[in-house]
């Protein structure tokens, strides 16, 4: 005679089948098994796998796919702002003969920016003969 396995459930009065799990091999009732499912594409798909109710795996959230909408129609005439007032100045670097060199972006009138060049001279980093023309 066959061992009654420790998941299966026996009532003579009304019989259930066994089933195997598709996962441990474990016998236990049928009717308590369930079927596994996982993250495919948009929505959750059954993956056609019998187990235990302990078994269930937790279907992952990251193996589906995220659809990102698209960015919104531009605006006619848009006014975007002026960030480059707020970058003064753009960029600093020092030059071979140690004076400090600047880019920065010069709002007009009209609202349109220039880059203009501008070479700093610091007191400490000049020549003598350049801390003399410096005023």
């Amino acid at each position: 005679m066959r061992k009654h396995p420790r998941r299966a459930s026996v009532d003579p009065t009304s019989p259930r089948a066994w089933g195997t799990s598709d996962r441990s091999g474990f016998v236990g009732t049928q009717r308590n098994m369930r079927w596994q499912w996982e993250w495919r594409g948009t929505g959750l798909a059954n993956t056609r796998v019998l187990v235990h109710p302990d078994e269930l795996d937790v279907p992952q959230r990251q193996l589906g796919t995220i659809f990102i909408p698209p960015d919104p129609l531009p605006i006619i005439n848009a006014r975007p702002e002026q960030y480059n007032i707020d970058e003064w100045p753009v960029s600093t670097r020092y030059t071979t003969d140690g004076r400090i060199r600047a880019i920065a972006g010069v709002v007009h009138g009209t609202g349109a920016a220039n880059v203009i060049e501008r070479i700093v001279a610091v007191q400490g980093n000049l020549s003598a003969s350049d801390r003399a023309n410096v005023r």
